[in-house]
């Protein structure tokens, strides 16, 4: 039987691709561009339709050809009205119709999910941990989201938010989120808001740091990237900070160790690129936030697709809606 080939399209906050893949997996081609999401929403999905068709003349691809195409978007999402709702880092996104566009411009089936429920589809079929019963992704780049598989099961969730562990609370009276609430996990955590945390400590305090360092003295280049390296190079500030993300993390992924008492929880990008800088001491913290035998009978890991996350999550998406079980 042959191949299928399915069109991945994985939107980020930063970056936007598209690739050609197959259900194992196999990435025949890829493209990526910056997503521009200050442009607005029409605009970067034109682009977007744009790169896809260019990667499928590329590859001598037909319409009829593509079996589906897979959508990997920034959540809240609704599966219902199959749109993006209004992505906290996505200004002016506001209930954009990603099925019925894509569908008008390529007329094959389309199917959409938020990213962190397609990592955790593309973790489930094609990662190191393929086939776990019990897992959550924790997407840990720009925002901070999670996937749940539960008892082989993406939990979804009446609106399509469950696993928005992001917005989950720590402190009532913490800084604002985009989101609308106070004091969220990804205010803490997700890669954008430390540094932009940063930026403003350093700004307000005229703090000399690494950090600064790093980026040729810009604070307007500070990013998650230099936060880790000045760490690594013991600089005072940066342990400083470092600590009480690593503690605010914890609570987090204590909270997803309680609720959902999985086997293991993968983590992206920042994980990925941090490693055991970030991985040995947020182990350590978490017995404060969970109960002993969940944190012992819980693997925690960086993902082992690495760059290729994005794509294989998108087809991901596809497979999954073609097959059910999955």
């Amino acid at each position: 039987m042959p191949s299928m080939n399915i069109l991945g399209i994985d939107i980020g906050g930063t970056k936007t691709s598209v690739c050609i893949g197959d259900e194992k997996g196999e990435i025949r081609d890829s493209s990526r561009m910056p997503t521009g999401a200050e442009d607005g929403p029409e605009c970067c999905i034109r682009r977007t339709v744009d790169l896809a068709r260019d990667l499928l003349r590329k590859n001598t691809l037909g319409l009829d050809e593509v079996t589906a195409i897979g959508i990997s978007a920034p959540g809240p999402v609704s599966l219902r009205e199959q749109m993006m709702l209004e992505p906290p880092n996505m200004k002016g996104w506001k209930n954009v119709p990603l099925v019925k566009w894509f569908d008008a411009a390529f007329h094959r089936p389309v199917f959409m999910n938020n990213d962190a429920n397609a990592c955790v589809l593309a973790e489930y079929l094609f990662g190191s941990c393929r086939g776990v019963q019990n897992m959550v992704y924790l997407t840990m780049s720009t925002g901070l989201g999670a996937g749940v598989i539960a008892n082989g099961q993406l939990i979804q969730g009446v609106t399509d938010t469950a696993g928005e562990i992001g917005h989950h609370v720590l402190d009532i009276h913490g800084p604002p989120c985009p989101c609308g609430q106070r004091g969220c996990l990804e205010i803490y955590c997700g890669g954008m808001n430390v540094a932009h945390r940063l930026r403003d400590a350093i700004v307000a305090g005229k703090i000399k740091t690494a950090i600064l360092d790093l980026v040729g003295g810009d604070p307007e280049k500070i990013d998650f990237k230099a936060f880790a390296e000045a760490v690594r190079a013991r600089d005072v500030f940066a342990l400083e900070k470092w600590a009480e993300y690593i503690e605010r993390l914890a609570q987090g992924v204590g909270t997803v160790i309680m609720f959902f008492n999985p086997e293991v929880i993968v983590m992206g990008t920042i994980a990925i690129h941090a490693g055991d800088l970030l991985l040995a001491p947020l182990r350590k913290a978490l017995t404060q936030y969970a109960w002993k035998p969940g944190v012992d009978a819980c693997r925690i890991v960086p993902s082992a697709l690495g760059t290729k996350i994005g794509d294989l999550s998108a087809i991901a998406v596809a497979l999954s809606a073609l097959n059910p079980r999955h």
